[in-house]
Formats: C-alpha cells, structure tokens, sequence
C-alpha cells in the first residue's frame, strides 16, 4: 500500500509538467472526474511513467535471485503485443524470497474510458474464485464442521437422488455418493454449460441452458416466476440435471465449486460473502475483493473483453500494406470493436470451456513464426500508438517481388476483433453494486456471464503469498500447514482410487484442492514443473506458486480465455532464474580461482622461507660470537625483505611459474585455464550428484503420495488434535 502511495503522489506530480486537455477547474478542487481525466491523459502519454519509479524504488529482481534483463524481454514481448491490438492492458507480479522482484503495468484496464491498467485495477477473477473458496472449505474442515468423504446429500439432500447418464442416452442410479473431495477435485460427475454467448459443445452443455437462462433472470427480471431465488434453489434446480459420469472416476470441470459455497452457507450459518470476508479476505487485508463494486470504486474497475474471429475478407496488398501503420489518433486500440490480430492469434486463445488451461506449454504464448524488434518493443511507447495488421508470410524476398510484379494481387486473410463483454457504463455495469447476480457463484459463474468474486493483483498477491508461507501471512494465520500441504497435492488418486487419471487429461497435470498441481511423470510438460500448482479465470487471469523456487506469480490480460500471458510471465520467470544461477556459478568459479592462485604463492614461498631457516641453523651451530651473529641475522634480514617482495608483489612472475622456478622437483603447476576446466568439472559432477539426490526424492514422494498419507480428515483415521486446538477454535 505504501508502494500504490507513492505511484499516486508519481501521477499527481506528473500532472504539473504534462499538458492536460480538460478545461480548467477554476475555484474550486478538481473533482474526480477531472483527477481520473488528467490522469489518463497523462498515463496515455507515457503509460510506463507513472510505475517507473515503483518498479526501481521496490523491486528487486537481484536480490531475489532474478536476472532483471530477462525479465524485461518478458515485459518487451508483452508491450507489444498490447501496441499491436491483441491485448488491452497487462499487470505483472512476481515475488521470490521474501522480496517484490518484479511488477509491471501497462496498456488500459478500460480502453473506452483511457484508464491505464494499474496494480488496484479491479478485474474478474471468475474461477480464480474456486480457489478462495477451496481455502473457506478447509477452514472448515479445521473447525470440525465437515469431512473430506462426507456425501453431499447431508448438507443438500437434493442430491441424494441425481441421475447418471449412461452411454446411449439412457439413466441410472449413482453407484456411490458425491463426496465433497469428488466436488474439490471436480470428479463430482458434474459439468459446465456454455459460457459468453458460445454455442454448447453438444447434449452435454446443452443441458444446463434451461438453468443458465433462469440464472440470469435472477439479475434482470427477479420478478419473472422461473428467477431463481437464490444458491440453494440453483443448487436444488442443479441436482436435477443428469451427471456426466459416476462420481470419483473421472476429472471434469464443472460447477463443483458453486455448489461448495451452499455447502458452506449450511454449515457455518452465514452467507457465502459474509463467512469469506469474515474468515479469508478480512483477515489477508483483500480491502477490494468482494462479490460486487461499490460504486465509489467505478474510477478502478477494468473492462473485460473476446476476440472474436470475422469472416475472410480479401484485401489488395497495397491496401493491406498501407494498414500495417495505422495512427491510431483515427482510432487505434481505442476502438475495441476494430482492433485487429494477425492470422494464427487464434491458436494463443485458450478455449478450455470454463475458462482454463492445463497451464503447460510457454511457447502457445507466441504467435507463430513471429518476432519483434527491441524498437517495437521499447517500453518508452504508448499503447495504440499504432494498431498493425501484421502477416505471416514465406519468403520475403520471393514475395517482394512477387508485390512488386503484381500490386493489386488479391490476399485472403483472417481477422480478428475485440469485443466488450460487460456495460461500460457505471448504472448499468452487472458487477456494480444493485446490478450484481443474486447468485453468489463460488466458483465464477452460474449464467451467461456475470458471477464470482472481482479483485485486484496487489490483493490477489496477499492471497498467494499466504498459501507461498504455508498458511500464514504478517503474523495471521489462516490455515494450519498440514492443511495447507494437502490442498496443494494431486488428490486425483484418493478422489478415484486411480492413478491414471490427469486434469485435462494431461500426464503430469494433477488436481489439488485449489487448482492444478504438477507432478512428476515421464510425459510431463517441460514448462512445468513438479511441486508448482495454480489457477486460471475465464477473463485472462491467472497465479502460479512454486514452493520449490519460492515464488509465487500472477498476470491479468482481461482477454476471455487467454492464459498466455500468465504462461510467458512463468516462462520468462524461470529463464530468469536460470540465467541469474549460471552468472552465480560463474562467479563462484572466479572466486576460487582467485582462491588456487592465492595458495599457490603461498606454496611458492615456502621453499625459500625452509632454505633460509636451514641455513640459520646451520650458522648456529658454528658458534659465531654474539657481535657476528647480530651482523650477520641483519644481513639476511636486508636480503630476505628484497626476495619476499619479488615473491609475493604485484609485479612478479605469476604464482604458477615461481613455484615452477623454486619447487626442488622442478614441476609445474596447472596453468590458469586448465585449473578452470578442473573447477568446471567438479562443480558439473557436484551438480549431477544433486540432481540425481532430488530425482530420488520426487520419486519417493511420488510413491508415498500414490500410496496416500494419512491426513487429519481422513475419515478412517481418529480426528486430529488440530480440531481441538484453541488455534482452529
């Protein structure tokens, strides 16, 4: 908050050197309206300007362990793509050891309203709410008002006679009962309907358009008789649509989590929004989390937006090459319903429905074949400074020509626009408050569009940091470490009793009780890591923590199902690491050379020192009178001064050649170079050594986890201590 303080005081500060086009408030204070203006005008000028001196002043990529020019050839490939029109905005933040390491803010969280994307940018986070509510869970699994295996029928007994659809569109009964681990793990047999207008995806998502169309009735006409009242009648309208599949046998996402935030209404007696602010998002500070926006915060709430694929249009080329430097002064990225993208963007959309991704895979995060330059990359330009249609194309040279024969050559090509998903206007905006769902959606969404929890990056941060610190965070603790550690391990085994079941049916890609987790397996995807888990939003959001590198991430895009930038950012992330390691090691290899050659002189003159002390002994016992004795110990001693500066000096022969010359053997010692390829090797053997120690252990922790460790909510063992404590009281 400190940090959000002095970026204000930056923008404030900035407004009496930057011309403002509004007309000036004459006596009277500049009301909000004009602040916002101003600020605007400002941030579209130079929209890195008003972040600059927070990321130099805060952020500490070194210290941290991270090589910052890596990290901004991530904040270069982003830049661009927002100049270029295929994002609106970016915010970037990533934290390791115990330090900021790197944030970055840029493009607008409104395009329409020019309001520059900021770290207290108000965003959807659609699913990234299940997460929250996973945590609400635990907590009250740790108060000893539920059991992982409890049915789900004994807090909602509407579920106690659900169906199951069968192969050949026939029904039967379930075999056993949706527990509430088969609802965290998404193995409830449950589904998702079709979200942001889509068409369904065949009878499976057909089937809950009746109910999603009488959720939105909820928010626009809750006077109509087929609105629903509220989550326990969607809840009850839910338990009548047939399951997919038997419960715990296979991973399907679905609306498990929605239906855990009536679980928790049940058990604690509170309302989903109350029992959260009390006990999650009180407590961890999240002041801008909430089911809906006070209409106070109008100034900080970010637009959400799709692309949209539009017919084939056949261009000239000189047509289509005057396009490629648009000004956007005549539009540009302003207009969001114009905003164009090359062909091939449409395979970095995510289109999982739900909104997620495995999360795997960097290099979807780049459009194919497609690279650009440091200049347009500089982070000195403004968003829209140009809106570019950029093509694809062979060979360069054979297609100059080809130009240059035939200019008004016709080219076929495909082009995407953005859309506004939600109302730009304040009265009529659905997550503002007295226009949000009725329906508190702990898992994102129960209509068309609207649901879940909104927030921000410096919120959402607290939230990871806190999961980062096995539960606690500035001296609060939200959940036990064994709870914390069951939540975030693959649970698929104990949900179905198998281990060849994979979210997305991905090998490697586990479940938790928060979101994905990475495990180790042979087919594992190498932009994952085993240990690290997160979560996606259907609006282009999504975290990352990794307790085995200490750090936690998280990007907001505000591009419906685009999680690319979340996987750039992860990817950037550990090159960073990789990089900032092997400038350490090479370091360190300079170091104890440094070190070999210092004992090397050391070692060259003790022969000198061992004649010396040989002759002195000798002299000794000749038994010269005190007067020579003295004369001649001053003579050796003016002759030995001369020597040792002619062995230890600056100016001398270098330590492996004295030793050459004074060793009685006459051997020599490596030289420089070859000492260096004998520290490469053992330093590359004592890291073979280390990566072949921690194979071992994933592997054994792999086989402890398939065999299943006893937690305190197995109900098959006694009840913890924890329940208890006076801590969980």
């Amino acid at each position: 908050k400190a940090a959000a303080a002095r970026a204000a005081r930056a923008v404030r500060a900035s407004f009496d050197a930057a011309p403002v086009t509004s007309a000036p408030l004459v006596g009277r204070a500049p009301s909000a309206a004009a602040l916002t203006e101003a600020s605007t005008a400002v941030v579209a000028a130079a929209p890195e300007a008003a972040f600059a001196a927070l990321r130099r002043a805060k952020c500490r990529p070194e210290k941290a362990g991270l090589d910052a020019k890596e990290l901004r050839k991530v904040d270069a490939a982003l830049h661009a793509k927002v100049r270029s029109g295929k994002l609106p905005g970016v915010v970037n933040v990533v934290y390791r050891h115990g330090t900021l390491a790197h944030m970055d803010c840029f493009g607008y969280a409104d395009v329409e309203r020019k309001i520059p994307m900021r770290p207290d940018s108000i965003v959807k986070l659609y699913s990234m709410t299940k997460s929250i509510v996973s945590v609400a869970v635990a907590i009250c699994l740790e108060d000893g008002k539920l059991e992982l295996e409890d049915p789900l029928s004994k807090y909602i007994p509407a579920f106690a006679g659900t169906q199951v659809h069968r192969h050949g569109g026939e029904l039967e009964p379930m075999e056993r009962p949706i527990t509430l681990l088969h609802l965290l793990t998404h193995t409830s047999g449950l589904g998702y309907g079709p979200m942001l207008g889509d068409e369904p995806d065949g009878e499976t998502e057909r089937r809950f358009i009746p109910l999603i169309e009488r959720a939105g009735l909820s928010r626009m006409a809750p006077n109509d008789a087929r609105a629903l009242k509220g989550l326990e009648h969607w809840c009850d309208e839910l338990a009548k649509i047939p399951l997919q599949f038997q419960p715990g046998t296979e991973w399907f996402y679905s609306y498990s989590h929605d239906v855990l935030g009536r679980v928790i209404e049940v058990v604690s007696g509170q309302r989903l929004d109350s029992f959260l602010q009390k006990r999650v998002l009180g407590p961890l500070r999240m002041v801008d989390t909430a089911f809906e926006v006070p209409r106070e915060k109008w100034d900080r709430v970010a637009a959400m937006y799709k692309r949209f694929e539009k017919e084939s249009e056949a261009k000239p080329a000189e047509d289509a090459a005057d396009a490629i430097n648009t000004d956007s002064s005549q539009g540009g990225a302003a207009d969001s319903s114009q905003t164009r993208v090359p062909d091939g963007e449409a395979g970095e959309l995510q289109q999982a429905k739900g909104g997620e991704s495995s999360k795997g895979g960097a290099a979807k995060a780049r459009a194919e074949g497609m690279e650009f330059d440091d200049d347009s990359t500089s982070c000195e330009r403004s968003p829209g400074k140009s809106t570019r249609e950029l093509h694809v194309e062979g060979d360069s040279e054979g297609d100059a020509q080809k130009e240059d024969e035939a200019p008004k050559q016709q080219e076929e090509k495909t082009v995407y626009e953005f859309k506004r998903l939600d109302n730009p206007a304040m009265e009529t905006n659905e997550w503002v408050t007295g226009n949000a769902s009725p329906l508190l959606a702990g898992g994102g969404s129960v209509d068309a569009m609207t649901g879940g929890l909104v927030s921000t990056a410096a919120d959402y941060s607290r939230f990871c940091l806190m999961l980062l610190r096995k539960g606690e965070l500035d001296g609060v603790r939200i959940l036990q470490p064994e709870t914390v550690n069951i939540l975030t391990t693959n649970q698929l085994v104990r949900a179905t009793g198998r281990d060849d079941v994979w979210a997305f049916s991905t090998p490697g890609v586990g479940f938790g009780l928060l979101g994905s987790v990475s495990v180790a397996h042979p087919d594992l995807d190498p932009a994952l890591r085993p240990g690290e888990y997160g979560w996606g939003g259907m609006a282009g959001t999504a975290w990352t923590n990794d307790p085995a590198e200490d750090f936690f991430l998280l990007s907001f895009s505000l591009t419906a199902f685009d999680l690319t930038t979340e996987e750039e950012l992860r990817a950037g992330v550990r090159a960073s690491i990789d990089k900032f390691d092997q400038r350490r090691a090479r370091a360190e290899l300079r170091r104890m050379e440094r070190c070999e050659q210092r004992r090397l002189a050391v070692a060259a003159s003790e022969p000198a020192a061992a004649g010396s002390a040989s002759s002195e002994a000798a002299e000794s016992r000749t038994l010269p009178s005190k007067r020579g004795r003295s004369q001649e110990a001053a003579h050796c001693a003016s002759a030995d001064q001369p020597q040792r500066k002619r062995i230890l000096g600056k100016k001398t022969q270098s330590p492996a050649k004295q030793q050459g010359a004074l060793s009685p053997q006459g051997d020599r010692s490596p030289e420089p170079k070859q000492l260096l390829r004998l520290l490469e090797d053992a330093h590359r053997q004592q890291q073979e050594q280390l990566q072949q120690q921690q194979q071992q252990e994933q592997l054994v922790a792999s086989a402890v986890q398939v065999v299943g460790n006893p937690h305190p909510f197995d109900m098959a063992e006694p009840r913890s201590p924890l329940h208890g404590s006076p801590l969980a009281a």
